[in-house]
Protein backbone atom coordinates (compact mmCIF):
# COMPACT_ATOMS: atom_id res chain seq x y z
CA UNK A 1 0.00 0.00 0.00
CA UNK A 2 2.95 2.10 0.52
CA UNK A 3 4.02 4.88 -2.22
CA UNK A 4 8.09 5.15 -1.57
CA UNK A 5 8.30 7.26 -4.95
CA UNK A 6 7.75 9.97 -3.16
CA UNK A 7 8.29 11.48 0.06
CA UNK A 8 5.16 11.09 2.45
CA UNK A 9 4.58 13.34 5.28
CA UNK A 10 1.18 12.01 6.04
CA UNK A 11 1.52 8.13 4.92
CA UNK A 12 -1.85 7.10 4.71
CA UNK A 13 -1.61 6.46 7.44
CA UNK A 14 -4.21 4.57 7.65
CA UNK A 15 -4.99 3.90 4.66
CA UNK A 16 -4.94 -0.69 4.05
CA UNK A 17 -8.19 -0.85 2.60
CA UNK A 18 -10.69 0.42 5.71
CA UNK A 19 -8.74 3.25 6.30
CA UNK A 20 -7.26 6.62 5.12
CA UNK A 21 -3.42 8.25 4.42
CA UNK A 22 -2.79 11.73 2.88
CA UNK A 23 -0.03 12.76 1.56
CA UNK A 24 2.32 15.79 1.21
CA UNK A 25 5.43 15.37 -1.08
CA UNK A 26 8.84 17.37 -1.81
CA UNK A 27 11.85 16.63 -2.26
CA UNK A 28 14.38 17.10 0.92
CA UNK A 29 18.27 18.17 0.92
CA UNK A 30 20.57 15.70 -0.32
CA UNK A 31 23.23 14.69 1.29
CA UNK A 32 22.09 13.90 4.74
CA UNK A 33 19.82 11.00 5.34
CA UNK A 34 17.14 11.53 7.85
CA UNK A 35 14.58 9.66 9.23
CA UNK A 36 10.58 10.07 8.40
CA UNK A 37 7.89 9.05 10.78
CA UNK A 38 4.50 9.02 10.66
CA UNK A 39 2.03 7.09 13.00
CA UNK A 40 -1.78 8.01 14.13
CA UNK A 41 -3.87 5.90 17.21
CA UNK A 42 -7.30 7.27 17.25
CA UNK A 43 -10.81 5.76 18.31
CA UNK A 44 -11.99 3.70 15.03
CA UNK A 45 -11.80 -0.04 15.22
CA UNK A 46 -9.45 -0.54 12.76
CA UNK A 47 -5.60 -1.57 12.45
CA UNK A 48 -2.84 1.33 13.46
CA UNK A 49 0.45 1.55 11.53
CA UNK A 50 3.56 3.42 11.79
CA UNK A 51 5.31 4.20 8.89
CA UNK A 52 8.98 4.35 8.78
CA UNK A 53 11.23 5.88 5.70
CA UNK A 54 15.15 7.32 5.35
CA UNK A 55 15.76 10.05 2.99
CA UNK A 56 18.90 9.06 0.69
CA UNK A 57 21.98 10.75 0.32
CA UNK A 58 23.90 10.85 -3.26
CA UNK A 59 25.98 7.53 -2.07
CA UNK A 60 22.87 5.17 -1.57
CA UNK A 61 23.10 1.83 -2.94
CA UNK A 62 20.98 1.13 -6.14
CA UNK A 63 17.51 0.57 -5.48
CA UNK A 64 16.79 -2.73 -7.39
CA UNK A 65 13.13 -1.22 -9.59
CA UNK A 66 11.44 -4.79 -11.14
CA UNK A 67 14.47 -5.97 -13.39
CA UNK A 68 16.78 -3.43 -13.22
CA UNK A 69 18.73 -1.14 -10.58
CA UNK A 70 18.03 2.72 -10.12
CA UNK A 71 19.86 5.32 -9.14
CA UNK A 72 17.67 8.24 -7.41
CA UNK A 73 17.30 10.41 -4.54
CA UNK A 74 13.72 9.08 -3.13
CA UNK A 75 13.22 8.07 0.36
CA UNK A 76 13.55 4.57 1.26
CA UNK A 77 11.37 2.40 3.87
CA UNK A 78 13.40 1.42 7.29
CA UNK A 79 13.21 -2.20 7.53
CA UNK A 80 15.76 -2.59 10.45
CA UNK A 81 13.46 -1.55 13.50
CA UNK A 82 11.85 -2.30 16.33
CA UNK A 83 8.46 0.26 17.00
CA UNK A 84 6.62 -0.15 20.22
CA UNK A 85 3.68 1.92 21.01
CA UNK A 86 4.19 3.15 24.93
CA UNK A 87 1.90 4.37 27.20
CA UNK A 88 2.10 6.36 30.28
CA UNK A 89 1.00 3.37 32.13
CA UNK A 90 4.04 1.67 31.07
CA UNK A 91 1.91 -0.90 28.62
CA UNK A 92 4.01 -1.63 25.55
CA UNK A 93 2.85 -3.23 22.47
CA UNK A 94 5.09 -4.12 19.17
CA UNK A 95 4.51 -3.67 16.45
CA UNK A 96 4.48 -6.12 13.55
CA UNK A 97 6.66 -5.10 9.94
CA UNK A 98 3.95 -6.05 7.28
CA UNK A 99 5.35 -4.47 4.61
CA UNK A 100 8.58 -2.77 4.38
CA UNK A 101 8.52 0.29 6.35
CA UNK A 102 5.38 -0.21 7.16
CA UNK A 103 4.26 -1.55 11.25
CA UNK A 104 1.28 -2.68 12.17
CA UNK A 105 -0.64 -2.15 15.42
CA UNK A 106 -3.72 -4.77 15.24
CA UNK A 107 -7.56 -3.30 16.10
CA UNK A 108 -7.69 -5.29 18.72
CA UNK A 109 -5.75 -3.42 21.14
CA UNK A 110 -7.46 -0.80 23.26
CA UNK A 111 -6.31 2.70 22.48
CA UNK A 112 -7.41 4.08 26.08
CA UNK A 113 -8.62 7.78 26.77
CA UNK A 114 -7.28 8.13 30.11
CA UNK A 115 -4.12 8.13 29.51
CA UNK A 116 -0.75 9.59 26.79
CA UNK A 117 0.86 7.48 24.12
CA UNK A 118 4.00 7.73 22.54
CA UNK A 119 5.90 5.67 19.88
CA UNK A 120 9.40 4.16 20.38
CA UNK A 121 11.62 3.29 17.60
CA UNK A 122 14.92 1.32 17.84
CA UNK A 123 17.41 1.21 14.78
CA UNK A 124 21.23 0.51 15.04
CA UNK A 125 21.54 1.12 18.46
CA UNK A 126 19.86 4.17 18.28
CA UNK A 127 16.69 4.71 20.49
CA UNK A 128 13.86 7.57 19.27
CA UNK A 129 11.06 8.24 20.76
CA UNK A 130 7.74 11.04 20.35
CA UNK A 131 6.31 13.46 22.77
CA UNK A 132 3.65 11.51 24.58
CA UNK A 133 -0.06 12.71 23.66
CA UNK A 134 -3.65 12.17 25.11
CA UNK A 135 -6.59 11.58 22.63
CA UNK A 136 -8.57 14.37 22.34
CA UNK A 137 -11.85 14.64 23.95
CA UNK A 138 -14.45 16.45 21.43
CA UNK A 139 -15.07 16.15 17.62
CA UNK A 140 -17.37 17.14 15.26
CA UNK A 141 -19.42 16.19 12.27
CA UNK A 142 -18.83 16.12 8.46
CA UNK A 143 -22.84 15.65 6.30
CA UNK A 144 -20.89 14.87 2.59
CA UNK A 145 -22.23 16.05 -0.78
CA UNK A 146 -20.34 16.64 -3.89
CA UNK A 147 -20.66 18.77 -7.15
CA UNK A 148 -19.62 17.76 -10.41
CA UNK A 149 -18.22 20.62 -12.49
CA UNK A 150 -16.01 21.61 -15.76
CA UNK A 151 -13.94 24.88 -16.05
CA UNK A 152 -10.02 25.37 -15.17
CA UNK A 153 -8.67 22.64 -12.90
CA UNK A 154 -5.03 23.63 -11.91
CA UNK A 155 -4.80 25.58 -14.93
CA UNK A 156 -5.80 23.30 -17.49
CA UNK A 157 -9.28 24.80 -18.89
CA UNK A 158 -12.50 23.00 -19.69
CA UNK A 159 -11.84 20.23 -17.04
CA UNK A 160 -14.09 18.00 -15.75
CA UNK A 161 -13.71 17.73 -12.01
CA UNK A 162 -15.11 17.01 -8.71
CA UNK A 163 -15.98 18.91 -5.03
CA UNK A 164 -16.48 17.07 -2.39
CA UNK A 165 -18.45 19.54 0.33
CA UNK A 166 -18.71 18.72 3.73
CA UNK A 167 -21.29 20.89 5.80
CA UNK A 168 -19.75 20.91 9.27
CA UNK A 169 -20.88 20.54 12.35
CA UNK A 170 -18.50 21.53 15.35
CA UNK A 171 -17.81 19.88 18.15
CA UNK A 172 -20.08 21.44 21.10
CA UNK A 173 -17.14 22.16 23.64
CA UNK A 174 -16.20 24.97 26.01
CA UNK A 175 -13.00 23.28 25.70
CA UNK A 176 -10.01 24.27 23.14
CA UNK A 177 -10.10 21.99 20.25
CA UNK A 178 -8.16 21.59 16.96
CA UNK A 179 -9.48 19.88 13.39
CA UNK A 180 -8.00 18.67 10.37
CA UNK A 181 -9.68 16.85 7.64
CA UNK A 182 -7.91 13.94 5.67
CA UNK A 183 -9.47 12.13 2.56
CA UNK A 184 -8.91 9.02 0.73
CA UNK A 185 -10.52 7.42 -2.19
CA UNK A 186 -11.52 4.01 -2.97
CA UNK A 187 -13.11 3.07 -6.52
CA UNK A 188 -14.01 -0.06 -8.10
CA UNK A 189 -12.28 -0.84 -11.65
CA UNK A 190 -13.29 -2.89 -14.58
CA UNK A 191 -10.66 -5.06 -15.78
CA UNK A 192 -10.97 -6.18 -19.29
CA UNK A 193 -13.10 -9.19 -19.84
CA UNK A 194 -11.93 -11.47 -22.44
CA UNK A 195 -14.24 -14.19 -23.99
CA UNK A 196 -12.81 -17.45 -22.65
CA UNK A 197 -14.40 -20.85 -22.60
CA UNK A 198 -15.30 -20.95 -19.73
CA UNK A 199 -16.99 -17.48 -19.31
CA UNK A 200 -14.74 -16.64 -16.51
CA UNK A 201 -14.97 -12.95 -15.34
CA UNK A 202 -11.25 -11.22 -14.24
CA UNK A 203 -11.43 -10.69 -10.59
CA UNK A 204 -12.80 -7.41 -8.49
CA UNK A 205 -10.46 -5.05 -8.29
CA UNK A 206 -10.57 -1.86 -5.87
CA UNK A 207 -8.44 1.07 -6.47
CA UNK A 208 -7.40 3.17 -3.38
CA UNK A 209 -5.60 6.39 -3.20
CA UNK A 210 -5.51 10.14 -2.19
CA UNK A 211 -7.87 13.01 -4.17
CA UNK A 212 -6.10 15.84 -3.19
CA UNK A 213 -3.27 15.15 -1.51
CA UNK A 214 -1.73 18.34 -1.06
CA UNK A 215 -4.60 20.10 0.46
CA UNK A 216 -4.21 20.92 4.11
CA UNK A 217 -8.06 21.95 5.85
CA UNK A 218 -7.25 23.02 9.60
CA UNK A 219 -9.86 24.61 11.80
CA UNK A 220 -8.72 26.05 14.94
CA UNK A 221 -11.99 26.03 17.63
CA UNK A 222 -10.17 27.89 20.87
CA UNK A 223 -12.08 30.72 19.76
CA UNK A 224 -14.98 28.69 18.05
CA UNK A 225 -18.60 29.33 19.66
CA UNK A 226 -19.59 26.78 21.71
CA UNK A 227 -23.08 25.80 19.99
CA UNK A 228 -21.36 23.38 17.30
CA UNK A 229 -22.45 25.52 14.50
CA UNK A 230 -20.18 25.27 11.46
CA UNK A 231 -20.01 25.97 7.45
CA UNK A 232 -19.68 24.56 4.43
CA UNK A 233 -16.21 23.88 3.01
CA UNK A 234 -14.30 22.19 -0.29
CA UNK A 235 -12.32 18.62 1.57
CA UNK A 236 -11.34 17.47 -1.95
CA UNK A 237 -11.74 18.00 -5.45
CA UNK A 238 -10.28 15.59 -8.24
CA UNK A 239 -10.47 15.52 -11.96
CA UNK A 240 -13.14 13.12 -12.82
CA UNK A 241 -11.49 10.32 -15.44
CA UNK A 242 -12.01 6.28 -16.09
CA UNK A 243 -12.58 5.51 -12.46
CA UNK A 244 -15.88 7.07 -11.89
CA UNK A 245 -17.17 4.29 -14.57
CA UNK A 246 -18.06 2.67 -11.22
CA UNK A 247 -18.42 3.13 -7.63
CA UNK A 248 -16.14 5.71 -6.69
CA UNK A 249 -15.92 6.33 -3.00
CA UNK A 250 -14.83 9.53 -0.87
CA UNK A 251 -13.96 8.77 2.49
CA UNK A 252 -13.88 11.66 4.59
CA UNK A 253 -12.32 11.98 8.23
CA UNK A 254 -12.54 14.75 10.51
CA UNK A 255 -9.67 14.32 12.70
CA UNK A 256 -9.46 16.17 16.09
CA UNK A 257 -5.60 16.50 17.03
CA UNK A 258 -3.25 18.05 20.01
CA UNK A 259 -2.16 21.51 19.40
CA UNK A 260 1.19 20.15 18.95
CA UNK A 261 0.12 18.43 15.71
CA UNK A 262 -2.46 21.13 14.76
CA UNK A 263 0.80 23.83 14.70
CA UNK A 264 3.21 21.01 13.10
CA UNK A 265 0.52 20.60 9.94
CA UNK A 266 0.25 24.49 9.81
CA UNK A 267 3.75 24.82 9.61
CA UNK A 268 3.98 22.60 7.11
CA UNK A 269 0.42 23.96 4.99
CA UNK A 270 2.78 27.22 5.00
CA UNK A 271 5.76 26.02 3.77
CA UNK A 272 3.79 24.61 0.95
CA UNK A 273 2.32 27.58 -0.19
CA UNK A 274 5.10 29.98 0.42
CA UNK A 275 7.41 28.01 -1.93
CA UNK A 276 4.98 27.90 -4.83
CA UNK A 277 4.82 24.67 -5.33
CA UNK A 278 5.06 21.17 -3.09
CA UNK A 279 7.76 19.87 -5.79
CA UNK A 280 9.73 23.27 -4.93
CA UNK A 281 12.66 23.01 -2.35
CA UNK A 282 11.56 23.93 1.23
CA UNK A 283 14.05 26.38 2.67
CA UNK A 284 13.70 23.90 5.96
CA UNK A 285 12.75 20.90 7.06
CA UNK A 286 9.76 20.99 9.61
CA UNK A 287 10.22 19.12 12.84
CA UNK A 288 7.74 16.86 13.91
CA UNK A 289 7.62 15.37 18.12
CA UNK A 290 10.06 12.37 17.30
CA UNK A 291 13.56 12.79 18.50
CA UNK A 292 16.63 10.69 18.92
CA UNK A 293 17.11 10.56 22.80
CA UNK A 294 20.72 9.97 22.50
CA UNK A 295 20.87 13.32 20.05
CA UNK A 296 18.07 15.68 20.24
CA UNK A 297 19.86 18.01 17.58
CA UNK A 298 19.13 14.95 15.14
CA UNK A 299 16.60 16.40 12.42
CA UNK A 300 13.68 13.70 12.81
CA UNK A 301 10.95 14.07 10.06
CA UNK A 302 7.41 13.39 10.34
CA UNK A 303 4.45 13.35 13.67
CA UNK A 304 3.59 10.67 15.18
CA UNK A 305 -0.30 11.46 16.83
CA UNK A 306 -3.02 10.69 18.83
CA UNK A 307 -6.30 11.81 17.72
CA UNK A 308 -10.24 11.53 17.77
CA UNK A 309 -11.89 10.85 14.54
CA UNK A 310 -15.24 10.79 12.68
CA UNK A 311 -15.29 9.43 9.85
CA UNK A 312 -17.97 9.58 6.67
CA UNK A 313 -17.95 8.30 3.38
CA UNK A 314 -19.86 9.09 0.42
CA UNK A 315 -19.84 7.68 -3.36
CA UNK A 316 -20.76 8.53 -7.03
CA UNK A 317 -21.73 5.71 -9.47
CA UNK A 318 -21.71 6.30 -13.59
CA UNK A 319 -25.06 7.58 -13.43
CA UNK A 320 -24.06 10.17 -11.00
CA UNK A 321 -21.34 11.91 -13.53
CA UNK A 322 -23.03 14.41 -15.93
CA UNK A 323 -19.96 14.00 -18.45
CA UNK A 324 -18.78 11.81 -21.10
CA UNK A 325 -16.12 9.15 -19.71
CA UNK A 326 -14.16 6.98 -22.66
CA UNK A 327 -14.42 3.01 -21.72
CA UNK A 328 -10.60 2.29 -21.95
CA UNK A 329 -10.98 -1.21 -20.72
CA UNK A 330 -13.51 -2.20 -23.32
CA UNK A 331 -13.03 -5.83 -25.63
CA UNK A 332 -12.48 -5.57 -28.95
CA UNK A 333 -12.43 -8.52 -30.92
CA UNK A 334 -9.99 -6.22 -33.48
CA UNK A 335 -8.01 -4.99 -30.49
CA UNK A 336 -4.39 -6.33 -29.90
CA UNK A 337 -3.39 -7.46 -26.53
CA UNK A 338 -0.62 -5.10 -26.38
CA UNK A 339 -2.82 -2.05 -27.02
CA UNK A 340 -4.24 -2.36 -23.76
CA UNK A 341 -3.04 -0.65 -20.47
CA UNK A 342 -1.82 -2.51 -18.49
CA UNK A 343 -4.05 -1.33 -15.54
CA UNK A 344 -7.01 -3.34 -17.67
CA UNK A 345 -5.00 -6.74 -17.72
CA UNK A 346 -4.26 -7.25 -13.89
CA UNK A 347 -5.42 -5.09 -10.74
CA UNK A 348 -1.86 -5.49 -9.22
CA UNK A 349 -0.76 -2.25 -11.70
CA UNK A 350 -2.08 -0.43 -9.28
CA UNK A 351 0.15 0.72 -6.35
CA UNK A 352 -2.35 0.37 -3.94
CA UNK A 353 -5.21 -2.23 -4.84
CA UNK A 354 -6.91 -5.52 -3.74
CA UNK A 355 -8.85 -8.15 -5.31
CA UNK A 356 -10.75 -7.95 -1.64
CA UNK A 357 -13.96 -6.22 -1.28
CA UNK A 358 -13.20 -3.91 1.34
CA UNK A 359 -15.99 -4.40 4.44
CA UNK A 360 -17.75 -1.50 4.14
CA UNK A 361 -17.99 -1.59 0.55
CA UNK A 362 -22.18 -2.25 0.60
CA UNK A 363 -22.68 -0.58 4.14
CA UNK A 364 -24.55 2.39 2.24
Amino acid sequence: MNNWRRFSILAMIFLVFNSCVDQISFPLDRGVEKLIVYGQLSNLDEDKFVFLSETTSADREPLFAGQYLVLNDLPRPVTTAQVFVVNTDNQRYLLNQIEPGKYMLPRNVEIREDVSYFVEILIDGRVYRSEPEQMPQVVGEDELGYTFSRGNFEGAPETAFISIVSDVQLPTADIPYFLRWDVDEAYYWNLTFFPNPFNRAPPDCYVFGFPDPERITLFNGENAPASGQGGSQIVAERIVDESFLSRHYFNVRQVSTTRGSHDYWRRIRELVNNSGSVFDTPPAPVRGNVKNISDPDEVVLGYFEVVRVSQNRIYTTRADVPFFIPEVCTYDPARPLDKYPRTCLRCSEFPNSTTQTPHWWFDQ
